[in-house]
């Protein structure tokens, strides 16, 4: 990494609103990547049952496609870093009840259901509320390196939270590897809670001007811009893979050799070491394609990264492919929400943050879900190998239709991505090149 790129990253933690909020924000992620880890195998472990896995996915994230809905509103309505102060304290005393249920020994395989819904419907407050509250923070010639820390801190959550989490299981048992989570939360509403927005932000917040943009013009926004649309319907496919793969991974890791709790997290570890990998170059190196055609060739590359672990099995040699499957997997992954977001930032106007990113992430969030229940119904049917090879072809395919799409594959070296607002929506702050 240059030099350059060490220096516009410690310049940005020296903003102390900036560096506060990163610190929550990663800790919080790291405890529900934990937390993911630990109610999948403390579900899989009490039922191994392919379906009792697939409902929990949907209740754990399914309730966004109705929660970011009222997420957009809420963050567009309201201060949006005390409405996610309140999310963090109320989601962090639901999870709180997990540990507190398995202490009284009370705890029923059900709670976890209810717990996961209420997680869920929570769940975009924070997602939407990330990308919309970050130009208050920074200045705006700071915002595609926070973007990529934002996408960093989930890596970074996702290379250290399954393998400790897979140790703590065995030691501790899974509901009490919440613990950690409640606390995160407590710890990430603390620093929400002591950050102060820049003062240019909070003017143009405060302004009587603005016009107050509903849902309805959200969706025109989407459906009429064609950057916007076609990289939430690869995404929203993308998520339908992934979704497959929070069933098979875990009956993946089981039947292998030794495989067990510690061997899950190993695996969901070499994903995220792969991710890591991946964002940190996407934040390093700059390449003579556009951002367009470079989230269609990282989409399609990953789609074929997961095929690697399809082939791991037909060789026999499963565990050494599945970790170099993963790894790469989350290498081509990684950069799409760091490209794909700075792309979306110029076109989506201040007014309309919440409910434009709550909508995207919404939609996109939505169908990860869905397709863990229906692979849940799949497996017993289609059996392993195929599933996987599902997985691989809703991930890699769309990359390939998108790469068809001109404006598309311009997007990110011209204008092209701002003809089509709708009229009356002027993006505005954000004109720099991207990164």
């Amino acid at each position: 990494m240059s030099a350059m790129r060490l220096s516009t990253y410690t310049a940005l933690f020296h903003v102390s609103a900036f560096r506060h909020f990163w610190l929550g924000f990663t800790f919080s992620a790291l405890g529900d990547a934990m937390t993911r880890v630990a109610l999948i195998w403390y579900v899989y472990q009490s039922t191994h049952s392919p379906q009792a896995l697939g409902l929990l996915l949907l209740c754990y994230t399914g309730p966004v496609i109705v929660g970011g809905l009222l997420a957009g509103f809420l963050l567009d309505r309201f201060d949006r870093h005390r409405v996610m102060l309140i999310d963090n304290a109320l989601r962090g005393a639901v999870v709180a009840l997990i540990p507190l249920l398995s202490v009284l020994g009370a705890l029923a395989l059900w709670q976890i259901y209810v717990v996961a819904v209420a997680y869920g419907f929570l769940y975009m407050i924070t997602l939407a509320g990330t990308p919309s509250l970050l130009p208050a923070l920074v200045a705006e010639g700071q915002l595609s390196t926070a973007n990529a820390l934002e996408t960093l801190s989930y890596t970074l959550s996702g290379v250290c939270g399954p393998p400790l989490a897979g140790i703590l299981i065995a030691w501790l048992g899974a509901p009490n590897v919440v613990v950690i989570d409640a606390l995160s939360y407590a710890a990430f509403a603390l620093a929400l809670a002591g950050i102060s927005l820049r003062p240019e932000a909070r003017r143009e917040d405060e302004a009587a001007d603005q016009p107050a943009y509903g849902l309805r013009v959200a969706v025109r926004l989407l459906l009429s811009n064609s950057v916007l649309l076609s990289t939430t319907l690869m995404f929203m496919a993308f998520n339908v893979g992934e979704g497959f793969l929070w069933v098979w991974l875990p009956i993946f890791a089981d039947r292998l050799a030794g495989g067990g709790a510690e061997l899950y997290g190993v695996l969901l570890g070499a994903l995220a070491l792969g991710e890591i990998a991946g964002a940190v170059l996407a934040g390093s190196m700059r390449l003579q394609l556009s951002l367009g055609t470079l989230i269609c060739l990282s989409q399609l590359f990953a789609g074929i990264s997961l095929g690697l672990l399809v082939v791991g099995q037909l060789v026999g040699q499963s565990l050494g492919w599945a970790l170099v499957s993963l790894i790469l997997l989350g290498v081509f992954s990684a950069p799409l929400t760091i490209w794909a977001q700075t792309l979306r930032m110029r076109i989506i106007p201040e007014r309309l943050r919440g409910r434009t990113f709550a909508l995207l992430r919404t939609l996109m969030q939505g169908s990860g879900p869905l397709a863990s229940a229906l692979a849940g119904v799949l497996l017993p049917v289609l059996g392993l190998g195929a599933l996987i090879s599902c997985s691989a072809a809703a991930i890699g395919i769309p990359g390939l239709v998108g790469y068809r799409l001109l404006e598309l594959r311009q997007g990110g070296t011209t204008e092209a991505e701002h003809t089509d607002t709708p009229r009356g929506l002027k993006p505005h702050g954000f004109s720099g090149s991207p990164s």
